[in-house]
């Protein structure tokens, strides 16, 4: 079996697999906010060691809710980068500027999902104790593990779509030649 044939058996499966997580994806998200009240105590505990204000309002709370859903979208769009990176290998487009750009978008998705939470939770600590009289407010900024593997993650990704790019670069002038 020759590696390109192995390449698009094992982006066959991948793909199947990656288009499943964004069928799944979705739904999981849905049934979360149908099935979870949307009351101040519903979202104690979303955010380690913050205590949510009883007195939050409405148009706190679903901005919160909102801001959550950020991250979930990148890893949509970045799942359907996959999706178009493993169609691309089944195709037998391995080593193409198409390719090593879908690569590079996946690596930059990956890179966001490591931001995004850095920004995202102080915003969404602020709001949930804003209702709280002074002194119990609280601001929380921090960076945990998960965030670091994706930011390296990213990084990783991002360069190897470079060296794809001039790797594609390099092969398009070989052909040329022959």
């Amino acid at each position: 079996m020759s590696q390109i044939s192995r390449v698009s058996k094992w982006a066959a499966i991948l793909r199947g697999l990656t288009i499943a997580a964004m069928v799944a994806l979705p739904i999981t998200i849905m049934g979360g906010l149908f099935n979870t009240p949307l009351v101040p105590q519903a979202l104690n505990g979303t955010l380690e060691g913050i205590a949510v204000s009883p007195d939050a309002t409405r148009g706190q709370l679903i901005a919160v809710v909102a801001l959550n859903l950020i991250s979930p979208l990148i890893l949509l769009l970045t799942l359907n980068e996959m999706r178009k990176l493993f169609g691309a290998y089944i195709a037998g487009q391995v080593l193409t500027e198409s390719s090593a750009r879908l690569i590079q978008r996946i690596g930059q998705g990956f890179l966001a999902l490591a931001i995004v939470p850095f920004i995202l939770r102080p915003v969404q600590t602020v709001l949930l104790t804003l209702a709280n009289p002074p002194g119990e407010r609280s601001l929380a900024v921090g960076i945990d593990s998960d965030m670091i593997f994706f930011a390296l993650s990213g990084g990783l990704i991002m360069v190897i779509g470079w060296a794809m790019r001039e790797a594609s670069y390099v092969a398009t002038e070989n052909r040329s030649f022959v």
